[in-house]
């Protein structure tokens, strides 16, 4: 059965009677005979009170960890079919999906607790990416070229730009496969290139245990005009398998790209003034503000909210005024527009 997102439990009572019966046992209880104390003998007792127990303050729960690893490389991804097989996604830290033109998506992945040989197949940049990526602040960012436009906005972001027009440093052609769809990346090159890069910092992505409750949430689908994803759970790999346009989704090193968390952010999306070589406009998804959100994770979902103050700070996800925290391993970020219908099962 599924369920349909734009929306928790009732406790149980406590019950205490061991007063009553306490009582019940006393005053039927027998009378003790003591026997007669020597007159030469006298006896006292003398009780102490019963010490007042301190009451103690509990202390604040300890901060969960975030994202860890070497410097960040962050590297725009095709997510079309003919961009099959895609690579080093596998290795991501985090994959957004990130609606571009046509109704078509693309992934935005980062990496930094293990650097693949090689990432791809790497395509253009996108405004969006410059709020998405102010996150984790001064990273490498690698990407495909990009309109006029869009390059004029990017040189605005805080992060270190590395484009294949620009220079082709750290990334080749592969021959066995199609143009636009060959621009392979290589991290270590690429990081070299950016001349230093920042680990992760605070970009709101917390893990730990799970919050209490939650509902059913063993899949999660989602489609944009033209690009369709869905996410079941898969108990034995305790992670969630990636389809894409009713594919499995395999990287080159031969696994399916899987999620252990998966969180739906509810984002609105609006089109730019920027248009794509084929003239269509560009959207732009905004990921500075506030919005529904649903995360997934060890088969259960939970409903809350997601804001973010301003570009610098980080993302937070609440549910009932709690973080929600992530399983530890690969996060899945789908950037759904408001409005999109999204099924939860």
């Amino acid at each position: 059965m599924s369920r349909r997102l734009f929306a928790r439990s009732s406790r149980p009572a406590v019950v205490v009677a061991l007063a009553v019966a306490a009582v019940a046992a006393c005053s039927s209880a027998p009378a003790t005979t003591h026997a007669t104390a020597p007159a030469s003998t006298s006896t006292s007792t003398t009780s102490s009170p019963t010490p007042t127990p301190t009451p103690t303050t509990p202390p604040p729960p300890a901060a969960l960890p975030g994202l860890t690893g070497g410097p960040v490389l962050a590297a725009k991804i095709d997510n079309t079919n003919a961009s099959r097989p895609r690579v080093g996604v596998s290795k991501a830290d985090v994959v957004y999906v990130e609606p571009v033109e046509a109704g078509l998506t693309r992934l935005l992945a980062i990496w930094s607790s293990t650097m693949p040989t090689e990432i791809g197949p790497v395509r253009s940049g996108r405004e969006s990416d410059n709020n998405i990526l102010a996150d984790y602040g001064r990273v490498a960012f690698a990407f495909s070229g990009a309109s006029a436009g869009t390059l004029a906005t990017l040189s605005h972001g805080v992060q270190v730009n590395l484009s294949f027009d620009a220079s082709q440093v750290g990334f080749r052609r592969a021959g066995n496969r199609p143009a636009p769809y060959n621009v392979i990346g290589d991290p270590t090159a690429l990081l070299a290139r950016a001349g230093g890069s920042v680990a992760p910092g605070d970009t709101g992505l917390h893990f730990g245990p799970a919050l209490p409750g939650g509902a059913p949430g063993t899949s999660v689908a989602t489609a944009w005009a033209a690009s369709r994803i869905s996410l079941s759970w898969d108990a034995p790999r305790k992670r969630y398998l990636v389809t894409t346009d009713g594919r499995a989704d395999i990287d080159a090193d031969g696994t399916q790209h899987a999620a252990a968390t998966v969180i739906v952010q509810q984002v609105h999306t609006y089109l730019s003034a920027n248009r794509d070589v084929n003239g269509v406009q560009s959207p732009i998804a905004e990921v500075v503000g506030s919005g529904a959100v649903t995360v997934l994770r060890d088969g259960r979902s939970w409903v809350g909210t997601w804001s973010r103050p301003t570009s610098g700070a980080p993302t937070a996800y609440t549910s009932g005024g709690a973080m929600i925290p992530l399983a530890s391993g690969q996060v899945w970020i789908l950037l759904v527009p408001q409005g999109q219908p999204v099924q939860v099962g």
